[in-house]
């Protein structure tokens, strides 16, 4: 028997890791303005499946989402300081790449709408919009 077929949910994740980790790098770089390039394209491509994994894509794409907007707003002091991101990308991108639940307490808290129904607009917006794909 052969491999399965990758599937667009395995495709959505790659690309999550890969971006999640090519924008760490640019924030480690002081290159902010490449932070979030790829966001639309992954959000447009988003699978419309459900199952197991589709939650912490979800959770992976309001993170990159939040990580987004607070560049875009200058870095607000909140829970998660300017210098933090990139670190917090890194083990989403982990925990993406191991197939394995989002295990930062702190992005799970923030970012996870099925966890916390608190999220902003913005964040609960694009979580709608996901789910209702």
């Amino acid at each position: 028997m052969g491999a399965e077929a990758p599937t667009a949910a395995d495709a959505t994740r790659d690309q999550l890791v890969t971006h999640l980790r090519a924008d760490a790098a640019a924030h480690d770089a002081d290159l902010f303005d490449a932070i979030g390039r790829r966001f639309d394209d992954v959000a447009r491509r988003f699978p419309r499946a459900v199952g197991p994994g589709i939650g912490r894509l979800r959770v992976a794409l309001t993170f990159w989402d939040g990580w987004i907007d607070a560049r875009n707003n200058g870095w607000p002091d909140g829970p998660i300081h300017r210098s933090a991101w990139a670190g917090l990308a890194r083990g989403v991108a982990a925990d993406l790449e191991a197939d394995r639940e989002i295990a930062d307490p702190l992005v799970r808290e923030r970012f996870d709408v099925a966890a916390n129904t608190c999220l902003n607009d913005r964040m609960r917006a694009l979580t709608v919009r996901l789910r209702d794909r």
